[in-house]
């Protein structure tokens, strides 16, 4: 008896209803890689009977079958470099992530001994994809953390949690961060950030800058963070305390006595009626429409995650804009120039609105993170098989993330020096997009303290270009730990320069007068 067969064209997304029905006779795929169109071949009589077990019923070997759609749909192609060659992405990651992906959309990485198959995303698409689908779990979902991580940073903090309880937390912890939070602490950040400065101008010779901007950046966190000032003493031995305890895996001193002091010192305060500063201020006194509060246990995971994220990451970048700065000397005086408008129209006190009109200085953060990405990867897992780019991506995939690889081969800049350092092309309109670009995340997973990270960076060349020339030694090798740094510590000299920002404000403020 002849068969009839039935003939469908879909598109690369399974239309509904495309998983029920019948078993497939067989499913042909056009072109070895298709990115269009998907022809699917189905005998007209399994879609009809009965007797046909459903697509997700087990079948007789202990398989479970799948929507024709997906099983018609190819494996991304193996990665490029060789197996040996995995470590590279602990050390050079732009690399890494060049040499895997070579000319493809998406590869197969490398499979790994007691790890699921991981497959590493090449375009901003899918990347934005599988960082906005994991907000409904439907797509992708956290992957499972590692037991270092979950050591290192806590089982509550928004990195950690899973959805729908990373909905929750993040909703009690955002209003800490709002425009008008984050407003209420710069003038801490600019006292922090002056008094810093001010030494170094005053060192009898060179000092570190990656080392001093890591000593800036913890001062500055814990004053930001806990809403007080710490004594130069107390400040150095936390800052070494933290230097041995994050690049472990086991909680140290600083999670389990000096947060758990500051939550219950906060939490007696509140209810002698007193106000708590900072962001732990905004932290404990954080409740949502049912009356729930933050626990003990989510306030001290999330404060040390906001004290690690906000660390190493500000310092890293800001060394890389030290020096980038000293290799462009026509971009500090443009930095200069800025702040002689700022200057001469409010004054000389930072605030939060004029922290908004120095876009030029916004414009040096982003084109450093644009060529030294600090965060070189992340992943995400697929909650179930879908597709992606034209490939069937299975439950269980880690999908590998390479933040740094996007940025870097941004197709807005390909055609425009994508390896110069240029500022001026963040502040075009393309160069306000977003793009490739993603150093802080994207979708519901988006950094909660990038606005406090930005305000930092841009005070600190704010006061930087006012009051202080400085000269680096950039002749060193660059090595990777958290972001990209010097090996020699990128030594440099600073010194005061003369009130030339504040005279010129002078005129301007009587003026106003």
């Amino acid at each position: 008896m002849q068969t009839n067969l039935q003939y469908r064209s879909v598109g690369l997304r399974a239309p509904q209803g495309a998983c029920t029905g019948g078993q497939p006779a067989a499913a042909v795929v056009t072109g070895s890689r298709p990115t269009r169109r998907v022809h699917v071949v189905s005998r007209a009589a399994d879609l009809h009977s009965s007797d046909s077990p459903s697509f997700h019923e087990q079948q007789q070997d202990g398989s479970a079958s799948k929507c024709p759609f997906l099983a018609a749909l190819p494996a991304p192609p193996p990665a490029q470099n060789a197996w040996w060659r995995r470590l590279q992405q602990l050390f050079s990651p732009a690399e890494y992530q060049q040499e895997a992906l070579g000319p493809h959309s998406m590869v197969a990485g490398p499979k790994q001994m007691l790890m699921p198959p991981q497959y590493i995303l090449g375009t901003a698409d899918m990347v934005k994809t599988a960082f906005s689908g994991e907000a409904d779990g439907t797509t992708t979902v956290a992957p499972p953390n590692l037991l270092s991580s979950r050591s290192l940073l806590g089982d509550q903090s928004l990195l950690m949690v899973p959805e729908p309880q990373h909905k929750y937390l993040r909703n009690l912890i955002m209003p800490a961060f709002t425009n008008e939070a984050i407003e209420r602490l710069v003038p801490r950040m600019e006292a922090v950030l002056d008094r810093h400065l001010g030494r170094w101008a005053g060192a009898a010779g060179p000092v570190k800058v990656h080392d001093e901007l890591r000593h800036m950046t913890f001062e500055f966190i814990m004053a930001v963070v806990l809403g007080r000032d710490y004594p130069e003493p107390t400040i150095a031995r936390l800052s070494g305390l933290y230097t041995t305890w994050a690049p472990g895996c086991w909680p140290g001193p600083l999670s389990t006595c000096l947060h758990a002091a500051a939550v219950d010192e906060a939490r007696e305060q509140l209810a002698a009626g007193q106000s708590v500063p900072g962001i732990l201020g905004s932290l404990v006194s954080a409740v949502d429409e049912h009356g729930n509060r933050l626990t003990d246990e989510q306030l001290g995971d999330n404060l040390l995650l906001i004290m690690l994220a906000g660390h190493d990451t500000s310092s890293t970048t800001l060394t890389n804009v030290m020096a980038n700065l000293q290799s462009h000397p026509h971009v500090v005086e443009r930095l200069r120039e800025e702040q002689r408008r700022v200057v001469a129209r409010h004054g000389q006190r930072i605030s939060g609105p004029i922290l908004k009109e120095m876009t030029y200085a916004d414009a040096v953060i982003r084109e450093t993170l644009r060529l030294n990405n600090v965060v070189a990867g992340l992943m995400r897992q697929a909650a179930k098989d879908f597709e992606m780019g034209g490939y069937r991506v299975p439950e269980g995939t880690v999908l590998y993330l390479p933040l740094t690889h996007l940025a870097l081969n941004d197709p807005r800049w390909l055609q425009q020096q994508p390896e110069a350092f240029v500022p001026e092309r963040m502040m075009t309109p393309e160069g306000m997009k977003q793009g490739g670009q993603m150093p802080f995340g994207h979708g519901p997973r988006f950094c909660a303290g990038y606005a406090v990270a930005m305000a930092e960076m841009k005070v600190y060349l704010a006061l930087l270009a006012r009051g202080y020339d400085f000269d680096c030694d950039t002749n060193t090798q660059w090595k990777q730990e958290i972001g990209r740094v010097p090996a020699n510590g990128l030594p440099a000299t600073f010194s005061r320069r003369p009130a030339a920002v504040a005279a010129d404000a002078a005129p301007a403020a009587a003026a106003r007068r």
